[in-house]
């Protein structure tokens, strides 16, 4: 049982931009959709997601992050279908008991940020040495690694003719592999959906919000929406408006930057990102940058 120390010790002290208006506005009531040891995701009518995380897990783009470790209250006590109100400021947890304040969180910005110009050779030759780092890395898993690699492989042979020429008007035809891809393999988040997440990200630091890749991204939400759960589809709403965790954040950033050290910790912290979840997602990143 949670004690009243541990009730006094649980503060909020960060969210997403993203969250600003919301958490402002009037008190809306939600519902806890799911739990899990390090973080807890609660819906509200009008299809936000709130996602509350313990401190050191990942910023999310739709995230407050608390000061408590995982394991730990309230996610201990939280359970699906618990009533949350969460606005002028709050977020409250009447059956938990847990009330937090958000006025004196400090906030980040989950967008990607694309420097004024990218050096071609830096962005290959960082992207050769992911490549690299992946293939020699034993901690994952390597079946799942073969399986995740080999839809990498059908993603890009369905999308090199329509990528050659990025900067040009055609469309991107990607609902084939979206419709192939969601939902599908394992993890929290499908592999598939993750391979999607990482493209649609490396294209928005390459390109960022290109009409027809606008397009594409629509299609593949879209798909999203038949295809795979609920959270899947809120991430993959999110990165298709150029919105991601902070942990892929810094390593878009690391990408274009000429620093060996910063790509190493960046790459490591993303690939720590859940069980498979990071690995996916490194692999949709190196398939949107190849051919840059």
């Amino acid at each position: 049982m949670p004690t009243e120390r541990s009730f006094a010790l649980t503060r909020a002290t960060s969210y997403s931009t993203l969250l600003t208006t919301a958490a402002a506005g009037e008190a809306q009531r939600g519902l806890v959709h799911s739990v899990f040891k390090a973080a807890a995701n609660i819906v509200f009518p009008g299809g936000l997601i709130l996602s509350l995380n313990a401190c050191g897990s990942p910023r999310m783009p739709n995230g407050i992050e608390l000061s408590t470790a995982p394991g730990t209250f309230p996610f201990t006590v939280l359970r699906p279908g618990l009533p949350v109100l969460f606005g002028a400021q709050r977020v409250v947890i009447e059956a938990a008991p847990c009330s937090l304040d958000l006025s004196h969180c400090t906030q980040w910005d989950p967008y990607i940020a694309r420097p004024e110009r990218l050096d071609r050779d830096i962005v290959r030759k960082n992207r050769e040495w992911m490549t690299s780092f992946l293939s020699s890395n034993s901690s994952s898993v390597r079946h799942h690694q073969g399986w995740s690699i080999q839809l990498c492989s059908l993603f890009a042979e369905a999308l090199q003719e329509s990528t050659q020429h990025t900067s040009l008007e055609n469309k991107i035809e990607v609902r084939p592999m979206a419709h192939s891809l969601c939902g599908r393999g394992a993890g929290l988040t499908p592999a598939g959906d993750d391979i999607l997440a990482g493209w649609m990200a490396a294209n928005w630091l390459l390109y960022g919000p290109l009409p027809r890749l606008l397009a594409a991204y629509q299609d593949i939400i879209d798909v999203a929406r038949q295809q795979t759960h609920l959270l899947s589809q809120c991430w993959l709403s999110y990165v298709a408006e150029g919105h991601v965790a902070q942990p892929i954040q810094v390593l878009l950033e690391a990408i274009t930057s000429n620093n060996e050290t910063k790509l190493t910790t960046a790459t490591q912290a993303v690939l720590a990102m859940g069980a498979t979840s990071g690995h996916d997602l490194l692999q949709g990143i190196l398939l949107g940058l190849k051919g840059f």
